[in-house]
């Protein structure tokens, strides 16, 4: 909770990786904690109640979340809530064509 605190007063960024690894009632104390941070950041409300303070908003703040598959060959790993899923746009990443991108280089 405090390290939510500190994102959000100063403006920065955070990441956190593997953010599936955690139990599921960890993740869902969490979700309750960025639903706050999330609203008052699409809301531009100058200050937010977190963990009985009242702190200040820096709308600079974002909470981004790494995760792995949870299923075959990554243990450990628990599925998101629903009401986390929605917080996070979802990307994928993949491994590079080197080749492809190489050739596509010499030929332009």
């Amino acid at each position: 909770g405090r390290i939510f605190i500190g994102l959000v007063k100063c403006g920065a960024w955070g990441c956190f990786d593997e953010f599936n690894r955690l139990k599921e009632d960890q993740l869902s104390a969490i979700s309750q904690q960025i639903q706050v941070i999330v609203d008052a950041l699409k809301a531009r409300t100058p200050n937010l109640p977190l963990l009985g303070r009242d702190v200040e908003v820096d709308f600079n703040a974002g909470i981004f979340v790494t995760l792995n598959p949870a299923g075959k060959g990554y243990g450990g790993r628990s599925r998101l809530p629903d009401n986390l899923k929605a917080l996070f746009r979802p990307i994928a990443m993949g491994r590079p064509d080197n080749e492809l991108i190489a050739e596509v280089v010499l030929y332009s």
